[in-house]
């Protein structure tokens, strides 16, 4: 599991770099909430919320490509309205087979691929990119940086695998979940898609934002960095029943696994899995800034 954790936060700080070119483009942008700085699951402009997802390897892609991309306008507390779709292939053929499964998604999520671009370069490998449009639900954004101590961790939906059919159920009844949480008026102080770095790396980049530990006190999934597509929560201890209210007339899993803490370590099984020293090294490696809202 040593290697499983050093792999997970090894994710944290893989676009740093990147994300620090563009850091003063946020100030260009009028009514940006989230944004470069932030470094959240998606942009916010005024109630607009923007992800993109990609380039994919098709058979990725095929099977998920705008069922993830979607889930992280979702966490944020949005509707996700409207998408577009970058593919590149082999053939125009191969085209057409890949748009019948990425209409599925499609016309499974609800969510319209209204444009894109097909393209057909030779010396590419093929590969298809996602972008889509929603608008806030909640009251303000959910961001993935608002843990507190004391807050519960919690796990809500399932893992997102199998075939496509399989895939939209699973997220839809975590979307259903999730919205009536916000309907209710359910107080999260944090949330993030758990994607790359698995559930270990994501609840370890939302601790650092926040500057806080946790103590973990169960294994939700025993493969830590492994791609999920669930949603982490950071809750009021007095929120937590209610959420696994909410979660079970819906028929969806959700488990409860970390307390935050004052003190900025990780602690699993009465051992320090990430030490103080570390997590103040990936404050400082981390570009973050606070959202204003």
């Amino acid at each position: 599991m040593k290697r499983d954790i050093e792999r997970a936060i090894a994710h944290i700080g893989e676009t740093n770099s990147i994300r620090k070119t563009f850091w003063n483009m946020d100030e260009k942008v009028k009514d940006l909430l989230y944004g470069i700085k932030q470094g959240d699951d998606a942009v916010v402009v005024g109630d607009m919320v923007v992800n993109m997802e990609g380039p994919y390897p098709l058979k990725t892609a095929r099977k998920t490509g705008l069922i993830h991309t979607c889930s992280d306008i979702v966490v944020m507390g949005a509707k996700p309205l409207f998408a577009l779709n970058a593919i590149q292939v082999d053939s125009l053929e191969e085209a057409e087979e890949i748009a019948k499964d990425l209409k599925k998604q499609s016309d499974g999520l609800g969510v319209p691929i209204i444009g894109g671009n097909t393209q057909m370069e030779s010396g590419l490998k093929p590969c298809a990119s996602f972008a889509v449009v929603g608008r806030m639900v909640a009251e303000k954004p959910i961001p993935d940086s608002g843990a507190s101590a004391g807050d519960r961790i919690l796990m809500l939906g399932q893992v997102v695998e199998g075939e496509i059919g399989e895939r939209l159920q699973r997220v839809k009844v975590r979307y259903a979940s999730f919205f009536d949480l916000i309907e209710e008026g359910i107080e999260i102080n944090a949330a993030k898609d758990a994607s790359r770095g698995g559930w270990f790396g994501n609840l370890t980049e939302m601790l650092v934002k926040a500057k806080k530990g946790a103590k973990i006190t169960g294994i939700p999934y025993p493969r830590i960095s492994r791609y999920m597509g669930v949603f982490l929560l950071s809750v009021p201890k007095k929120e937590a029943p209610k959420i696994i209210r909410i979660a079970s007339q819906h028929n969806c899993p959700v488990v409860e696994f970390a307390a935050v803490t004052k003190k900025m370590e990780i602690e699993m099984g009465g051992e320090t899995v990430v030490s103080r020293d570390k997590m103040l090294e990936l404050v400082k490696n981390t570009p973050y800034r606070k959202a204003r809202c």
